[in-house]
């Protein structure tokens, strides 16, 4: 696994709904992704996950092996601990060199697939 800690890095998101299942201190909780890049992801859920919490994530990418990353929860649109659906930003801080290569570029695919053609 690649230690991410505090680096600041420019990445493309890729707006995709894979599956995804957190692993925290109080159990499982399943959602999808709203996008994703090398670094982090936005996460469509209906569990309250408290900011600062660790969370070891299997992401259900297509058409490969699912990818397995170690995340901390950065921010929650909740501000209660009901049960209506949230989005929460969870930044990376493990993941193999294989996965963030993947991610890298089907980002960057993405991206040039959107840019004017001339």
């Amino acid at each position: 696994m690649i230690e991410v800690g505090d680096q600041k890095r420019l990445s493309f998101r890729l707006k995709v709904a894979w599956p995804v299942k957190l692993e925290t201190s109080k159990g499982f909780v399943e959602g999808k992704t709203r996008d994703i890049s090398a670094g982090g992801a936005h996460i469509r859920c209906t569990e309250h996950l408290d900011l600062d919490e660790p969370v070891q994530m299997t992401i259900k990418a297509p058409e490969r092996e699912p990818l397995e990353v170690a995340a901390i929860v950065i921010w929650s649109d909740s501000k209660d601990q009901s049960n209506r659906p949230r989005i929460i930003g969870v930044k990376f801080t493990e993941i193999s060199a294989d996965d963030r290569e993947y991610l890298e570029q089907m980002a960057l695919e993405d991206f040039k697939a959107k840019l004017p053609r001339s």
